[in-house]
């Protein structure tokens, strides 16, 4: 699905659902240089771009992955990726060779290097198959080299977990706007099943605010580039652009049943993650995502609400239902407007980076006396779960809904030389009281697939989960049956039901009863700073 400028705020359901993979570390690398042919052979100019991105990648692969790789089965997997385009192709390996055959005739043979896990010796040799590969084959010639590349990092992605991806030029390029920002005009742009474009959200402050455009508008043409009938990528391709371009933009309005064109300069847009709705003396806030303005944009929701709640103000519900995650850095910061000291998560794996204890020391914490409902569901991911796990672990908050997503590993994200991007796992979290969450997700306090009517929400209610939680902390390396059992509990779903926050608001108006939710899962050892 392809991302737009501006995340969607169609409230409070339709925008949980829209975005991407977690990408969790940003951990850019600069391009590498091609390396030479075992042979000491310069690689063919046409293919350097393949050997770029497969020796960079594959030593990433040998350097951060969670797990140490076989490079052996994923050479072989990447190839017949590669090879995919020519059904003559077959690749023949043994234990001391790799020979590719066409049509049964030997194209190209490379001895196997002895070592399963040297990533740059079986680089070269994948590459140099490639490249071998594709001089005897005009199938392989006609197709594009970027595609030739996806086809075979994904095979060799699909190799690592389920969670470590290849994202092409394209794809990546709308990550990094997801995830830093970029030049555009600040709407939420959707295209209905009749195939019209229309404007669904409008950012506040932004080019397309200033300009006076509005929701319900249609999209027409962009720089009379007219866009009826083209693919939403289309439009938002023409959308963005550098900061301080002008771009006009030609809209039905159908509250006046004209045409209009409205001109604007696009400036730095960073999409919306963080949507306040006031509930009464509860505050709501959608957290969506989590991008580079997440925990500024989330201090600034709760100043409104304090502002406008004042002393009224019972609690807040932090809505996170469909959350796919995002930066690691803003799970930390987040959690930190509501933590003001000790662990709130940690993270280990092979490579030595890996091993860490984030903290919270923070001063600006403003959240830390507000009584707190956080609501899950089967698509709350990575970064989401994070924030669950810690406040829930620590005592500040009351999760709501259902067994979350199970995405317990962090991604650094390695930037290739065609632009593309390699989303690598390379460890995996753990909650203040030492459980991983991995497959498992986060068990809620209250599932509410078990509580019918709001009012009736009692002990009762809240108890039904005390001892599923205990064990679910307890566990440190739980068998697949296990976690399949478990997960029976409280099924993950993946509705974002308004029952989920008339629980939310009845709980936080009874005080005493809420106390009690949070003290059942609070894990002593998970309280100690």
């Amino acid at each position: 699905m392809p991302q737009f400028p501006f995340l969607r705020l169609m409230l409070p359901r339709a925008i949980l659902s829209l975005l991407a993979a977690c990408l969790v570390v940003s951990c850019a690398t600069s391009p590498d240089t091609p390396s030479p042919q075992a042979d000491g052979r310069a690689p063919a100019a046409a293919d350097a771009g393949i050997e770029r991105v497969v020796l960079q990648a594959y030593r990433a692969i040998g350097d951060r992955h969670l797990y140490e790789p076989n490079f052996r089965n994923l050479s072989v997997e990447a190839y017949r990726g590669f090879a995919s385009s020519d059904s003559t192709l077959a690749l023949e390996a043994s234990d001391s060779s790799l020979t590719v055959k066409r049509n049964g005739k030997e194209v190209v043979s490379r001895p196997a290097p002895a070592d399963i896990t040297d990533g740059r010796s079986w680089g070269t040799t994948l590459t140099e198959l490639m490249a071998g590969s594709i001089e005897a084959s005009p199938a392989l010639q006609q197709v594009d080299r970027q595609v030739l590349i996806r086809q075979a990092m994904a095979a060799t992605t699909k190799q690592l977990d389920r969670n470590s991806r290849y994202a092409d030029p394209d794809e990546a390029k709308d990550n990094r706007f997801q995830r830093d920002g970029g030049g555009g005009i600040g709407i939420t742009v959707e295209r209905t099943d009749d195939k019209k474009i229309l404007i669904r959200a409008v950012q506040e402050g932004s080019p397309a605010a200033k300009a006076g455009v509005q929701i319900g508008d249609q999209i027409l043409a962009i720089d009379s580039d007219s866009m009826i009938d083209r693919p939403l990528s289309d439009v938002v391709a023409k959308l963005r652009g550098a900061v301080g371009a002008p771009v006009n933009m030609t809209v039905l309005r159908p509250s006046q049943g004209a045409e209009l064109t409205l001109a604007m300069k696009r400036s730095r847009i960073v999409p919306t993650t963080v949507v306040y709705e006031r509930r009464g003396d509860v505050a709501l806030i959608h957290l969506t995502g989590f991008n580079t303005a997440t925990t500024d944009n989330l201090r600034t929701a709760l100043d409104k609400a304090k502002a406008e709640i004042g002393k009224d103000l019972a609690g807040l519900i932090i809505d996170m239902r469909s959350n796919r995650g995002g930066l690691l850095d803003q799970a930390q910061s987040v959690s930190e407007v509501f933590i003001a000291d000790g662990t709130i998560f940690s993270t280990s794996g092979r490579h030595p980076d890996s091993k860490r204890t984030y903290r919270s020391s923070n001063g600006r914490a403003n959240g830390t006396q507000l009584p707190i409902v956080v609501l899950m569901n089967g698509g709350s991911a990575s970064a989401a779960e994070i924030v669950a796990a810690a406040l829930q672990d620590r005592g500040r908050a009351v999760v709501i809904g259902t067994t979350s997503y199970g995405k317990g590993t962090v991604q650094t994200v390695v930037r290739l030389a065609n632009e593309g991007e390699l989303i690598l796992t390379w460890s995996r979290l753990q909650a203040p009281s030492g459980y991983t969450w991995n497959e498992l997700g986060v068990l809620p306090n209250i599932c509410t697939s078990k509580v019918g009517d709001a009012s009736k929400l009692g002990v009762a209610s809240v108890d039904s989960n005390h001892t599923s939680l205990m064990r679910w902390h307890a566990l440190r390396n739980p068998t697949p049956q296990e976690v399949s059992d478990l997960r029976k509990i409280c099924p993950p779903g993946e509705s974002a039901p308004e029952a989920d926050i008339d629980l939310a608001v009845r709980l936080l108006r009874d005080r005493p009863l809420y106390a009690h939710a949070v003290q059942s899962a609070t894990f002593q050892a998970a309280a100690r700073p």
